[in-house]
C-alpha cells in the first residue's frame, strides 16, 4: 500500500485537462508584448527603407560632388597659371593677371546666373 501511494501517476492515466494553461492575465502580458515587438521591428524596418537608406544614397551624391568640385578648381587652377606663364612674356604680366582673374570672375557670375535662372 506504501507503494502505491508513493507511485508516480502514468502518463497514460493524466487527464487531457490537467495542463497548465496561461491566466488571462498573462495571456493579454504576452498578447501585448508580442504586438510591441512586431511594431517596432516594423518600424525599423520602415525607418530603414525610408530614411537610412535615402541618406545613404545622398552623402554618396554629395561626396562625389565634393570630389567632382574640387578637381574642377584644380583643373582651373592649373590651366590659369598656364595661360599666364604663356601670356606673361607676350603682353606684360600685369595685363594677363587682368585677363584671367577677369575671365574666372565673369566665368563664375555667368554661371551664378544660370544657376539662379534655372533654379526659378
Amino acid at each position: 500500500m506504501a507503494d502505491a501511494e508513493n507511485r508516480q501517476p502514468n502518463s497514460t492515466s493524466a487527464k487531457p485537462h490537467d495542463t497548465q494553461r496561461p491566466s488571462v492575465a498573462e495571456a493579454v502580458t504576452e498578447l501585448v508584448q508580442m504586438s510591441v515587438d512586431y511594431v517596432r521591428q516594423e518600424t525599423g524596418d520602415v525607418v530603414h527603407d525610408k530614411v537610412v537608406v535615402p541618406t545613404q544614397k545622398a552623402g554618396r551624391v554629395v561626396a562625389f560632388a565634393l570630389v567632382a568640385a574640387f578637381s574642377l578648381m584644380l583643373g582651373i587652377a592649373f590651366l590659369s597659371a598656364a595661360v599666364l606663364v604663356l601670356l606673361g612674356p607676350l603682353i606684360g604680366w600685369a595685363a594677363t593677371l587682368f585677363l584671367v582673374g577677369g575671365l574666372l570672375v565673369l566665368g563664375a557670375a555667368g554661371f551664378t546666373y544660370l544657376r539662379m535662372r534655372s533654379m526659378q
